[in-house]
This record gives structure tokens, sequence and C-alpha cells, in this order.
């Protein structure tokens, strides 16, 4: 640990490894100095493993020792990840192993060729898709010469991009070396994402930004370039050992490992929050340069999809549901897969995550409605300065 906190550049001596909060802390009880609060307890993918195989459910296994085993249905080598996720997961290794690992999967929810990723890598990918069709349709039958135009069809090109990138991460993340990298990728795109599209949002309510500060333009635009360079900092000096987290059971083929932030995720968060929330600022142009009813539309739409993330931040993070429930043995010899959204013949089983995915890409769709009805409703060539 001294090592990740000695790797930063001497201009900027951030401890940036996990613990920090608890090291600020102690700091404060030997010597008084002011330092950060202890951090709260986290549910979902960010927090420490809250689901660990019980003692002797895996023999010598203890969470990480996982990976490699005959329990082990998650790690894949880099040629092979997409496939094994997407499509085919069966056994590997010689035909010995491979019966032992068969046997083993008798108890896997996932089935003899499952992944616990592959609804996380479809949600994505189908997003990816849609989201391209639309883009190449666009410019086609949509408004492209203004530039809120212009910026809507980057808007969902940038989107093709980042639901690209976290299917990427959803399938490469499986193999331990390129998981940290793609991570980086994955959050990097979202930021990316939500800065281009409140910038477009900004673009239409003020009429092509007419009359207003630049600041207007760019300040969405920073939020996600500061997180952006902050994070990619902190990925470059800690080891990956020092980020990864692992949980699930093995045995029922729910076992996984990712990169946390730990103590800095609030940090992440909060400039999620700030962009996701941004538009509120933004009503009061809309209501005073769109019409009445694309002002309604815009805003409703931009509420709507605030609260469809919401509940999918909920679900994964807080309830983490329906994951509780597959750990329940109660529920486990209850035998209704279909209750628990579990489909062993595909091999797939929706998680709070793969539910998160669900309600962050409806979300995505009904805020580009309302964007298109409100570019479509407003003919911005013919307002002067404001």
């Amino acid at each position: 640990m001294q090592k990740a906190r000695d790797g930063g550049f001497p201009f900027l001596p951030l401890d940036l490894a996990p613990g920090f909060s608890e090291r600020c802390h102690e700091a404060i009880e030997e010597e008084s100095q002011v330092g950060a609060a202890p951090f709260p307890l986290l549910h979902g993918a960010d927090a420490p493993p809250i689901f660990n195989p019980k003692p002797g459910d895996v023999p010598g296994d203890d969470g990480i020792q996982c990976i490699g085993s005959d329990q082990d249905q998650y790690t894949n080598t880099g040629w092979d990840a997409c496939w094994r996720v997407l499509i085919s997961n069966p056994p590997k290794g010689n035909e010995q192993r491979k019966r032992r690992v068969a046997q083993v999967r008798t108890f896997s929810l996932l089935g003899q060729n499952g992944h616990i990723e592959r609804m996380n890598a479809w949600t994505h990918l189908v997003g990816a898709l849609l989201f391209f069709v639309f883009s190449l349709v666009r410019p086609l039958t949509l408004d492209s010469s203004s530039l809120s135009g212009r910026l809507a069809s980057y808007s969902s090109a940038v989107l093709v991009i980042t639901f690209a990138v976290s299917t990427a991460f959803h399938t490469g993340g499986t193999v331990r070396w390129l998981s940290p990298i793609l991570r980086m990728f994955d959050h990097g795109a979202i930021d990316v994402a939500l800065a281009v599209a409140c910038t477009t949002d900004a673009s239409v309510v003020t009429l092509d930004f007419k009359g207003v500060p630049w600041q207007t333009a760019v300040d969405s635009l920073g939020v996600a370039l500061v997180i952006l360079l902050f994070f990619m900092y902190r990925r470059s000096v800690l080891p990956a050992s020092d980020t990864e987290i692992s949980w699930g059971d093995c045995v029922l083929g729910l076992f996984r490992f990712q990169h946390a932030d730990f103590e800095y995720g609030a940090l992440r968060s909060g400039g999620y929050i700030c962009l996701s929330f941004g538009f509120i600022m933004l009503m009061p142009a809309a209501v005073s340069n769109l019409s009445m009813s694309s002002a309604i539309i815009l805003i409703a739409c931009n509420a709507v999809s605030l609260v469809l993330l919401i509940i999918g931040l909920l679900l994964d993070n807080v309830l983490v549901w329906p994951d509780v429930l597959y750990q329940d043995k109660i529920k486990r010899k209850a035998q209704k897969p279909d209750l628990l959204c579990v489909n062993q013949s595909c091999g797939c089983i929706m998680t709070s995550h793969a539910w998160w995915h669900v309600f962050s890409l409806v979300s995505v769709m009904v805020l580009t409605i309302g964007r298109e009805v409100a570019i479509a409703d407003t003919d911005f060539h013919s307002h002067g300065e404001l």
C-alpha cells in the first residue's frame, strides 16, 4: 500500500489508495489533524464484497481465490471473452477437468454454458445497435442544420460509442488484466456522454446559445473533464490489486470481480449528479424560449429520464435486487428460476446491474425523444439575439 501512496506525482501528493478515510480518522485521533470523516458502508458494485461464499461451500475458496478453480464460471482469456460472455461459456481444460467442472455447474443458476455478465453485455449491445441505426437515420429525417440539431446528432453518435464501450467492459472485463483498463474507459465514456447530452439540452433551450455567456456551452464539458482526468490519474498511480474486489457464490455461478473507487466513489457520483440534475437550471430558459408544449414535453421527458435513472441506481446500489434473492438459500430451494429472472437454457441471469442497464437505456431513449420533439418544434433560424 505504501507503494500506491508514493506512486503519485510530487506536485499532486494525493493519497488515492483504499482506506484513505480510515487513515484520516486515525490522524485526527492521534495528531488532532483535520481530515475526512469515515466513509459509510456502501452496497453494490462499488462496495467491499457483501456476498462471499460460506466457508466449506468451495474448499479453500475465499473470494478472489475462486479465479481459475473448477468453480470459476466468470474469468476468461483475452481471445475468447466476447464469445464466452455473449454466446456460450462451456467448461475449459482437458476432458477430466471438463467433467469435474460440469459436475460443479449442476448447481449453477447459469447452467453449463452461462455467464453472469451475459445480460449486462447484451442490454448494452442492444442499446448500441438501436442508437447506431438512429444515428444513421437522424441526419436524413430530422433537423441537422441548426447547432442544436448537429449537437443532437453528435449526442446520438456518442451514445453508440458509450454503449459499445460498456459492452466491451462487460465482456473483456472478465479478463483480469483488462478489467481495470476497460472500467476506466467505461466510466470515461459515460462522463463524455452525459456532458454532450447536457450541452445539447442547453443549446436547445437557449436557441443555439444565442445571447448567453460562453461558460454555458462549456460548463458540462468542464465537469466531465475534471472527473475524467482525476480518475485517469488515480488509475495510473494505483496498482490494479489495490482496487480489485470480488464477491458472489462460486458454486451458484454468481462470483465476479471488479475494480472499485472506494472512498472516491462519492466524487464520481457527485460529478454524475451534477450532470444529471443540470437540466433543472435550464427549465426557466426552456419555458421562456420554447413553445409551451415543447417546454412541457422536454421538461417532462427529462424528469421521467431522471426518475428512471434513480430507480435503477437504487436497485443496483442500495437494494441490490434481485441479487439478494439469488443468494438466499430459502429462495434457492423454492426452485423458481422464472421468478428470479433466470434462464439456464440461455445461461442468462438478470442481476441488479442488468436491470440498471435496462432502466438507463429506457431513460436515454425518453430523453432523446423529448429533445427531438423540442428541436422539431423550434425554428432556430428565425430567432434574433435574446
